[in-house]
């Protein structure tokens, strides 16, 4: 649907007239010629025309789009609500974004096919220096900007294991004043878990248990507040592995509750990955 027909719907829907909507924005000749030749207007007229519909932004593209959301959105939350390396997604997420590349000029698009060409390689081969080189152009863009925008933060949470970890950790810090600019936007916070669950990862990597732990407990109260289960259970395993190898007797037991969790909600995938780490990390059996 194009802006005018969309609006026509959504006012037609709700039971509103033409003159309740123009408002002070327009003449209701105007707003009516608008709805029916779907005539160009200026944006601020559109946003208070959405205002007075208590629809926002993002919901009238929604509804536009005929409740769907668009090809690019679709491939960028496909990316970004990845909860491990699955080489069959990425594969299939790379292909559909090449294609659409064909036909389209998009920076981010760009950028996520080189973020799955990275970890489809980094799946496969175990090879992080490998894993890096598609990686730079993406920093090189993302590394000259002064605040970072939420796909942003989304691409940095993926490539974080392309630093040392003195550098990761104040890129952190970097995220996490970036993520606070939102921090009344659409639960941002979410994004800390994922940030703070591949920081607990590169400090194990690291032997710095202490450190990751005070990291997996962050992430455990993110998890438990936005009721995330799937890495609460990353969560509980990464703490076990943590208090293993300080030598604290109940880490088996944190290990076992979050391969609990992730059976009972039939996540054996992400399982059988988390099995490959206790097995790499999990030193103190």
């Amino acid at each position: 649907m194009k802006n005018g027909e969309a609006i026509y719907f959504i006012r037609k829907n709700k039971g509103y007239s033409q003159k309740y909507v123009a408002g002070d924005t327009m003449t209701q000749g105007a707003y009516s010629k608008f709805e029916k030749l779907n005539s160009e207007i200026r944006h601020s007229a559109l946003m208070n025309i959405l205002n007075k519909l208590e629809v926002s932004p993002d919901e009238f593209m929604y509804i536009k789009q005929g409740y769907e959301h668009s090809i690019k959105d679709k491939m960028l939350n496909k990316l970004f609500t990845l909860t491990y390396n699955n080489t069959e997604v990425l594969q299939q997420l790379l292909s559909e974004a090449e294609i659409y590349l064909e036909e389209n000029d998009d920076i981010l698009i760009k950028d996520l096919c080189l973020v799955c060409k990275s970890l489809i390689v980094l799946s496969q081969t175990k090879d992080i220096v490998a894993a890096r080189v598609s990686l730079y152009k993406v920093w090189q863009r993302l590394s000259q900007r002064d605040l970072l925008f939420i796909n942003d933060i989304y691409f940095v949470n993926f490539i974080l294991y392309l630093f040392p970890l003195e550098t990761a950790l104040e890129i952190k810090k970097f995220v996490y004043r970036s993520i606070d600019k939102y921090k009344n936007f659409r639960n941002i916070e979410r994004l800390k878990v994922n940030m703070a669950i591949n920081m607990t990862l590169l400090l194990i990597k690291e032997d710095r248990y202490i450190e990751a732990l005070i990291e997996v407990e962050e992430a455990i109260a993110l998890c438990k507040r936005f009721s995330d289960y799937k890495r609460l259970a990353v969560c509980y395993l990464r703490k076990g592995i943590c208090l293993n190898n300080l030598k604290v007797t109940k880490g088996d037991q944190w290990i076992s509750k979050g391969k609990n969790i992730l059976i009972a909600i039939d996540e054996l995938k992400i399982l059988n990955e988390l099995e490959d780490e206790v097995n790499r990390f999990n030193k103190i059996l």
